[in-house]
Formats: structure tokens, C-alpha cells, sequence
């Protein structure tokens, strides 16, 4: 398995960020690699978008928890990845800091390949995280829209 994360302040009211974050109609508009999210039955989430001259068209979960502040998701596909964004107020309420994290559990096919140290692979989805919280804070504090990725080509 491997992890990411990332971090970054927010000037905009955590109710304001959760609110946006939290409606699956809003991820492309923030996930560097995503062209399109539509709900399904339930929690169930389809996503397509293109990483790395592929695309790639994904099932997954998508949940909100509202009480701890927090979105997960994952793939219900043979990759498997989750992660989890979580907003946390700051300045009494008058910003936030949002912390996205991802882990990456690949099938024993591209297990090797995923575990290859490689520098580049690594600061890619790195770029990405940041990329997505940049783009949460352009649109939440009304300055701009989403980042887009060198990897979504």
C-alpha cells in the first residue's frame, strides 16, 4: 500500500467548503484528473477522466459523514484506492484547512510496477493532491477554478 497527503487553509467558512466538496457533481470541478462524476444507486459513484494518456472510466463509493466533517471514496474495481477528505475550521470558524488523503492498494499485476521506486510517479499524484486542494480554494474563496493536471493528458 501507498499513502498520500496534503494540506492547505482555506479563507472561506467550513460549512461553505463541506457544502462544495461533498456534491459528487462538484468533482470534476476540483480532481485534477476527473472529466465527469455522476451519482449511481446509493453511494455508488461512477467517474471517467484520463491520467497518464489513458482514460479511464471507474465504479467506486463516494460517502459523506457530515458529523466528523468528512468525504470518503474508493475504487470497487481489481485497482484499489481510497482516500478521505476532511475539513477542519480554523480562525474560530472563519476558515478551514482541508487535508486530503489517499492510499493506493494495486492488484498483484501492477503490484510490482506500483512499488518500483519511481520518483516522478510519486510527485505526479503528489502534484495532483495539491492541484485539487489549490482548486477547492480558488472556487470556495471565489479567486478562480480548477487546476488543471500534466498528468490528465
Amino acid at each position: 500500500m501507498t499513502d498520500y497527503e496534503s494540506s492547505l487553509k482555506i479563507q472561506a467558512l467550513p460549512d461553505q467548503v463541506e457544502q462544495f466538496i461533498s456534491q459528487v457533481d462538484n468533482l470534476p470541478k476540483y480532481l485534477p484528473t476527473t472529466k465527469s462524476a455522476m451519482p449511481q444507486q446509493g453511494e455508488h459513484v461512477r467517474v471517467e477522466g484520463s491520467a497518464h494518456g489513458h482514460s479511464y472510466d471507474s465504479d467506486g463509493y463516494f460517502r459523506v459523514d457530515k458529523s466528523r466533517h468528512r468525504m470518503e471514496w474508493g475504487s470497487n474495481g481489481e485497482e484499489k484506492y481510497s482516500g478521505w477528505l476532511q475539513v477542519t475550521p480554523l480562525d474560530a470558524g472563519k476558515a478551514s484547512e482541508v487535508v486530503v488523503h489517499l492510499t493506493f492498494d494495486p492488484s498483484s499485476n501492477l503490484r510490482k510496477e506500483f512499488n518500483e521506486p519511481t520518483d516522478s510517479k510519486d510527485k505526479t499524484i503528489q502534484e495532483d493532491l495539491d492541484k485539487a486542494l489549490l482548486s477547492i480554494k480558488n472556487i470556495c474563496e471565489g479567486k478562480g477554478g480548477k487546476v488543471e493536471s500534466k498528468s490528465a493528458k
